[in-house]
């Protein structure tokens, strides 16, 4: 039985790698830019503020030009980001 690495994982392999974040999280942290409202001192309103995102997850991709094509990413990319922010990874992955 030969051990061969997918170059590309789904969502749910995504999530059998240790991802502990839901879909909609995922979509959030792979935006360039993060939408804050804050109150101003004093005031009833809000004001809405947009910051870079310090931690960009890797964006996926789409191999289907239809809309409901599932987002596959590149298991190269989603282990370094794992790696770089200290996320354990299943066993299973780190076979060569």
């Amino acid at each position: 039985m030969s051990n061969v690495r997918p170059l590309i994982v789904g969502w749910n392999d995504l999530r059998k790698m240790g991802w502990p974040y839901s879909r909609a999280h995922t979509w959030r942290l792979m935006r360039d830019t993060i939408t804050v409202t804050r109150k101003i001192r004093g005031e009833k309103r809000r004001v809405a503020e947009v910051l870079p995102n310090p931690d960009i997850f890797p964006t996926c991709a789409k191999l289907g030009s239809h809309r409901n094509s599932p987002p596959v990413w590149r298991v190269s990319d989603v282990l370094a980001y794992f790696e770089a922010r200290g996320l354990a990874v299943t066993q299973d992955w780190q076979a060569p």
